[in-house]
């Protein structure tokens, strides 16, 4: 069952941050490439932010490396697709400012472990595995298993696992018009809160795919790792495939 909240003045950064555990992350399954970098860069400014490195490590298993603009490393993410190419078990931690996440699939459950920052204390929790959930990077594979419904048009609900609020929460994803500047030929989507509550605090998520591939080719949203201050900011990520 999903857990409600009171939509406050004063919420509307926490739904925002929260919201950014959503995308800004792709895997490398079914594709031929060992290596993707994604190059992350302020839409307020166009300043280069972080970029993150995927690399395959061995089947149904991924890792990605956050590092700055100078190269420095700072943050890890490690996923295991085995039991579910949508619904993977992953662990995240940001050096930035101690922000540690952990989900684990086992006996139809999800088992989340949540910390804050490096001052925080780890909060666990654990929900019912549904058909057709969403974790983390899943919504890649989401996005290739029902292409041809999307692509036609057709909006499609998806409950997605927010690790920081410890449930998960109702998105829809619909095809949209791509943002400005994406590669021409490109198939955007969108991703939307459903509750309006949160449509109010949280613009939509738009990803843009080669439809002859469907490889991710931008992202354009919240990022889903903050800075050293703990601010998610709005980063348009820019993929290249090696």
């Amino acid at each position: 069952m999903k857990r409600s909240f009171v939509f406050l003045p004063q919420q509307r950064f926490f739904i925002a941050a929260f919201c950014a555990f959503l995308f800004s992350s792709v895997c490398l399954a079914d594709t031929s490439f060992s290596k993707i970098v994604g190059s992350a860069y302020s839409v307020e400014t166009g300043a280069l932010l972080y970029r993150e490195t995927h690399e395959k490590l061995a089947d149904g298993t991924y890792s990605v490396e956050y590092s700055e603009p100078d190269g420095r490393v700072f943050g890890h993410k490690n996923l295991n697709f085995s039991q579910s190419m949508i619904t993977p078990s992953f662990s995240q931690l940001n050096e930035r400012n101690g922000e540690k996440i952990e989900v684990t699939q086992s006996g139809g459950r999800l088992d989340i472990v949540y910390q804050e920052n490096s001052a925080g204390k780890a909060e666990k929790a654990s929900v019912k595995l549904a058909a057709g959930m969403v974790v983390d990077a899943g919504f890649d594979a989401f996005i290739k298993q029902y292409w041809d419904a999307l692509e036609a048009g057709k909006d499609m609900d998806i409950e997605y696992l927010v690790p920081s609020k410890q449930t998960t929460f109702t998105f829809r994803f619909s095809k949209v018009t791509c943002v400005e500047g994406t590669q021409e030929g490109a198939q955007c989507f969108a991703l939307s809160p459903v509750s309006w509550l949160v449509k109010m605090a949280v613009d939509p998520i738009v990803v843009a795919y080669d439809p002859a591939d469907k490889n991710l080719l931008r992202f354009t949203g919240r990022a889903n790792i903050c800075d050293a201050q703990g601010k998610y900011q709005t980063v348009d990520i820019q993929y290249h495939y090696m």
